[in-house]
């Protein structure tokens, strides 16, 4: 057997959300990379294309659907456009998320809601759909959440953050149990701090930059290449017997 081989996704199809900038767009570019063919999902339309162009550039195959992953409407055509481009669905990266810095006493309801509604409601729905349109059919699939050390630290500057990437963890290990049967694997990557548009506004923190370079061993953030490679083996037959884990991925922040 070549081993090497299992961790190719050659004909594969999938979907990634959040796939505009920072750790989705590295994701979707390095699958393209290993041969999947990709589908790439946020509410910029222009800067999916732009994903979407990188990786045909580099010889892959994708194309960018516009969705607001808050809308299952949406959540349901970005499936069947997948569907009707390719005939099925393979992997499912759940990526999309924002992370809004507020206090507990500051968060309004609306945030509180549009923070459970974009990075853990979305999940749910993006999941569901897909078992139900293709993977429960196809009796595979490989499903990825992206959730974060924060779901297992506490934060003094993002309850709703937290709780959201806490949940996810657990909503894993559920959908894990629940689509074993259909040969459907459900993972969690739960990230540290890496160099994205999301993490700006700690680095450009004096304090909070010196305390992450004190708290992570390495000494830097992560850069977004650097999940890529755990992302293409959860979705690869080289993690066929691993589903309901969550891998972190933190330069060491959560030893200590």
């Amino acid at each position: 057997m070549n081993y090497l081989e299992r961790f190719r996704l050659d004909g594969k199809v999938a979907i990634v959300t959040g796939g505009s900038k920072g750790l989705g767009r590295a994701i979707a570019i390095g699958m393209g990379e290993v041969g999947a063919k990709v589908v790439v999902v946020s509410r910029t339309k222009r800067l999916i294309e732009e994903t979407a162009n990188e990786i045909t550039s580099r010889g892959g195959n994708a194309i960018a659907i516009p969705v607001d992953v808050r809308s299952e409407d949406d959540i349901r055509n970005a499936v069947k456009g997948t569907m009707d481009a390719f005939g099925r669905l393979d992997v499912l990266v759940n990526n999309a998320g924002i992370a809004p810095m507020n206090k507990t006493v500051n968060v309004t309801p609306e945030e509180w809601n549009d923070v459970i509604g974009t990075n853990l409601t979305s999940n749910f729905l993006f999941a569901r759909t897909a078992v139900k349109s293709a993977m429960k059919e196809q009796r595979s699939g490989k499903i990825i959440n992206i959730g974060s050390v924060l779901g297992f630290m506490a934060s003094n500057m993002a309850p709703h953050y937290c709780a959201t990437k806490a949940g996810l963890a657990h909503l894993t290990k559920a959908f894990a149990l629940e689509w074993a049967p259909y040969n459907i694997n459900v993972n969690c990557i739960a990230p540290g701090f890496f160099n994205t548009d999301m993490t700006k506004e700690q680095q450009e923190d004096e304090a909070h930059q010196k305390f992450l370079r004190f708290k992570i061993p390495f000494r830097r953030l992560g850069e977004p290449e650097e999940i890529v490679p755990a992302a293409i083996f959860l979705a690869s037959e080289a993690a066929s017997y691993i589903t309901g884990a969550t891998f972190v991925i933190d330069g060491g922040y959560m030893i200590w």
